[in-house]
């Protein structure tokens, strides 16, 4: 009375485009939490015989038309006459229509689908390794937005701490009327230079005609140019430091924005170096789903194992009655 049923079979394995990187930027992904790992490949695996699986099938093939459709029993048919046929019943109906066994040894996933017509088994299966392959390229669309997305992410920070550090000098040279306040103090420390060399000439000269001629006429004048030029070097001096007016402080501060300029500089070339090595590894770290044997059509039914089935409930009937006969003995 079993109806009889047919099984279709393929092998199919999970595989990575290439290892995760060892590159900096790779390391640096990978502590994110971004690279693939090892347990991705498993993914396939847990989402065929999965609900989330089962309704994907249900919106392509028609199961049922596949599990009952007038060709199965009653006691093997969905829904049984027992039941209402709930989604969560044909879960369970699913699960045993639906087996997913791994060799962990060699990698190979073996895919069983069985139903009452031949063409109906292979087409589930088919449509199996499809949508298993689809939840593949979602993933891979993900991880490559991921990886991509936090490099360009790193790409526009560092653009825009260049952008911040440049209004920052601009706003500087507004503030403080110099482009440059070392080229400024370059121009000081030479001035002072030269006042202090007309300074020295200036006192030599000095000692000299108070030597040779102490009642001389120019004495006064040479002795007001050399205070002249003593107040104008003072004068200097304090433009370079030790006033609050001085520019140590602007060239302490212009520094530190040119640092900042320079170091953002530095980041933003790092992060351009890192983008393209990014957008690589996200084209290269990819799954994909190979089939290593396509889904047959079978041409025999395998199910249900009707010699062995009867051969078991002869054996366990005679055990009930040679129990029976000894206890009524």
């Amino acid at each position: 009375m079993a109806a009889p049923m047919y099984v279709s079979e393929s092998a199919f394995v999970v595989r990575m485009a290439a290892p995760p990187s060892s590159s900096s930027f790779g390391s640096m992904l990978q502590n994110s939490g971004i690279t693939r790992s090892q347990d991705d490949t498993f993914s396939v695996q847990e989402y065929i015989p999965s609900r989330d699986a089962l309704a994907a099938v249900r919106n392509i093939l028609p199961l049922g038309d596949f599990f009952d459709g007038g060709h199965g029993d009653a006691l093997s048919r969905f829904p049984a006459p027992w039941e209402s046929g709930l989604f969560e019943e044909l879960f369970r109906y699913y699960s045993k229509r639906v087996k997913v066994v791994h060799n962990d040894t060699t990698g190979i996933t073996v895919l069983r689908t069985s139903a009452f017509q031949p063409q109906d088994a292979f087409a589930l299966n088919r449509t199996l390794l499809d949508i298993g392959n689809e939840r593949l390229t979602r993933m891979n669309e993900r991880a490559r937005g991921d990886a991509v997305r936090f490099a360009t992410a790193e790409v526009e920070s560092a653009e825009q701490r260049m952008i911040d550090a440049q209004k920052n000098i601009t706003l500087f040279r507004n503030k403080e009327l110099m482009i440059d306040p070392q080229l400024n103090s370059v121009s000081m420390v030479e001035l002072m230079s030269r006042i202090s060399s007309e300074l020295a000439v200036a006192r030599a000269n000095l000692a000299e005609t108070r030597a040779t001629a102490p009642d001389s006429s120019s004495i006064p004048f040479m002795t007001s140019r050399i205070d002249a030029l003593e107040k104008q070097l003072a004068l200097e001096r304090g433009k370079v430091a030790g006033t609050d007016g001085s520019i140590a402080p602007r060239i302490a501060d212009y520094v530190a924005l040119m640092l900042q300029r320079e170091f953002s500089s530095k980041a933003l070339l790092s992060a351009l170096d890192s983008l393209k090595p990014a957008r690589a590894d996200a084209r290269r770290q990819q799954l994909y789903l190979e089939v290593v044997v396509a889904p047959n059509v079978p041409d025999q039914a395998e199910l249900p194992l009707a010699l062995k089935n009867i051969a078991i409930v002869l054996f366990v009937t005679s055990i009930g009655y040679l129990l029976g006969w000894l206890l009524l003995t």
